[in-house]
């Protein structure tokens, strides 16, 4: 066993995600511990510097444009079904920012893939209160006003491609808005999606990141969220992995 916590654990004591007693552990140790303390740090250091450079503003124009394609699309879009509840919002525009996350093997919202190395990342941010992590699966309520980015290191994976799909099975591609899969930026570094989204309407809203190691159509993988929410009987929250090859981390959102 390491003498040291792991990098997870120590962001998992930033994040507050862990239980009282391990997190009163984990912090002791990081405290008397130069090798941990200074991860600790690192991490800490890292929050404060990305709120500072990726201030939400940055990403006005971006969330602008998605708001008036989302405007575009919904006046091409026909009436809703009738057997559908009135207080399902038809519309899903998002924005989002994510903390560092390993892909692990951890049940659906989680694949590892081939590299092994993958981070997804998914941050809210730009409401009244500071920015935060959604954490895969675990479902976070969204505050009006509030938007999302996407990141990334993508290890051995060369493409990337993100969609969302809302509570009537609308699936929106979020990165690209269509044709091949982007080409992956490579680095050490965390890398985010151009733009940001806000979600419009309520309800539920499902978000996956996709990392393949073969060019892929955008496409393919709006079709494989189709046939997951229908397997899902259109139940966002219980979707499970997409029928994609690659890597792939799911977030789910409940809009205001």
């Amino acid at each position: 066993m390491s003498a040291h916590e792991s990098e997870w654990t120590l962001r998992r004591l930033r994040a507050g995600e862990l239980g009282s007693p391990e997190a009163t552990r984990a912090r002791a140790h990081a405290a008397s511990c130069d090798t941990c303390g200074a991860v600790l740090s690192g991490l800490e250091s890292n929050q404060a510097r990305f709120e500072a450079a990726l201030p939400f503003e940055r990403f006005e124009l971006g969330v602008q444009r998605a708001l008036e394609r989302q405007q575009r699309r919904d006046a091409l879009k026909p009436s809703p079904r009738r057997w559908l509840a009135p207080t399902v919002a038809l519309a899903a525009s998002v924005l989002m920012v994510v903390l560092a996350r390993p892909l692990l093997n951890q049940g659906p919202g989680w694949d590892r893939g081939k590299g092994g190395a993958d981070i997804a990342e998914l941050r809210i941010g730009g409401g009244p209160g500071p920015q935060r992590e959604v954490k895969p699966e675990a479902p976070e309520a969204l505050e009006p006003g509030e938007r999302v980015m996407l990141g990334y290191k993508a290890g051995t994976h060369r493409y990337v491609a993100a969609v969302s799909v809302d509570a009537i099975g609308e699936v929106t591609a979020l990165h690209p808005e269509s044709g091949a899969s982007a080409p992956v930026e490579s680095g050490e570094d965390v890398h985010w999606l151009q733009g940001s989204w806000e979600f419009t309407g309520s309800g539920a809203e499902r978000v996956v990141l996709v990392l393949g190691d073969e060019p892929f159509t955008v496409e393919s993988v709006v079709e494989a969220t189709r046939r997951a929410f229908t397997a899902a009987n259109g139940e966002v929250e219980r979707m499970s992995q997409l029928d994609v090859p690659g890597a792939q981390t799911h977030w789910v959102l409940f809009k205001p």
